[in-house]
C-alpha cells in the first residue's frame, strides 16, 4: 500500500528521516499561485493538510503582517526563522510563498546544510542550536520553533530567542503534543539524547508566565493556541 504521507518515498517531515529534499515535477503549476497550504503539501511538510493544518493560521499572520507593510505578499521583505528544517520541505514553502523575503533555517543535524541549495540567495541553512546561541544580526518578523518538541528544550529555546523576534513580530511554538507524547518521548531519546526529561511541567510554569507578561503589558501583546500550535505575538515598540 502506498504512503499517502510520502513525497519522494518517504515522510519528509520526520526528524529520524536523513536529510534528503523532495522537489517535486511541476509541470504546468507555478508553485507562486498556490496557497500555503498548497504548497506545504506539495513539498510534503506537515504544516499542512498533510497532518496540522498550521497553514491556515500561518496564512492569516502573513496577511496581517502584508496588510501592515502595505505592499502585495509578493513584495514583503520578511525575515522568517524556523528551528528545526527535516528535509527542508517548510524553508522551500516559504521561499515560494513570500519570494522577496529571507529565511534562516537552524538545525543541529550538520546533514542539514546540503539542503535548499538552488535557492541559496534566499534561504541561509545555520548549523547549530538557536537555544545556545547569541542574538543573530537582524530581527526575525517570524521565529518558529519546530525542533525537539521537548518541554525543557522548548522552554529554553524560547527564553533564548524571544528577544531575535521584532516588536510586533510573531513566536511560534509548535507540536506541542509531542510534550505529554510517551511514544515520541522514547522515540526522541533513542535516536537524539537519551538524558531528555521532557517534563510537561517546564512548559506550563512557562505558559503561566505568559499570561502573566501579558496582563501586565510587558513586552507580550497576545497569544492563542490552536491544536498543537502557540501562537505568541511581541507587543510594538
Amino acid at each position: 500500500m502506498n504512503d499517502p504521507f510520502a513525497r519522494g518515498g518517504v515522510r519528509r517531515y520526520l526528524d529520524t528521516v536523513a536529510p534528503e529534499e523532495y522537489v517535486p515535477m511541476f509541470g504546468e503549476v507555478n508553485p507562486q499561485d498556490l496557497s500555503l497550504t498548497g504548497l506545504a503539501d506539495l513539498y510534503g511538510s506537515d504544516k499542512g493538510r498533510i497532518k496540522h493544518n498550521y497553514t491556515m493560521h500561518y496564512e492569516r499572520i502573513i496577511d496581517e503582517l502584508c496588510r501592515l507593510e502595505g505592499v502585495p505578499r509578493a513584495d514583503c521583505m520578511f525575515d522568517i526563522a524556523e528551528a528545526g528544517i527535516a528535509c527542508g520541505a517548510s524553508l522551500r514553502m516559504w521561499a515560494h510563498y513570500l519570494p522577496s523575503s529571507h529565511i534562516t533555517g537552524y538545525d543541529i543535524r550538520p546533514d542539514c546544510a546540503k539542503l535548499c541549495a538552488d535557492i541559496r540567495d534566499q534561504v541561509e541553512i545555520v548549523i547549530g542550536d538557536p537555544a545556545t546561541m547569541s542574538e543573530p544580526e537582524g530581527l526575525y518578523d517570524l521565529f518558529i520553533d519546530d525542533a525537539s518538541h521537548i518541554a525543557e528544550e522548548i522552554v529554553a529555546m524560547f527564553r533564548n530567542c524571544w528577544s531575535w523576534v521584532r516588536p510586533g513580530g510573531y513566536y511560534i511554538i509548535e507540536d506541542l503534543r509531542c510534550t505529554y507524547n510517551e511514544a515520541y518521548t522514547a522515540q526522541f531519546r533513542q535516536h537524539f539524547n537519551p538524558a531528555a526529561v521532557n517534563d510537561r511541567a517546564a512548559l506550563i510554569h512557562m505558559m503561566d508566565g505568559l499570561m502573566q507578561n501579558c496582563d501586565a503589558r510587558n513586552g507580550l501583546h497576545e497569544f492563542h493556541y490552536y491544536p498543537q500550535m502557540l501562537v505568541i505575538k511581541k507587543a510594538e515598540a
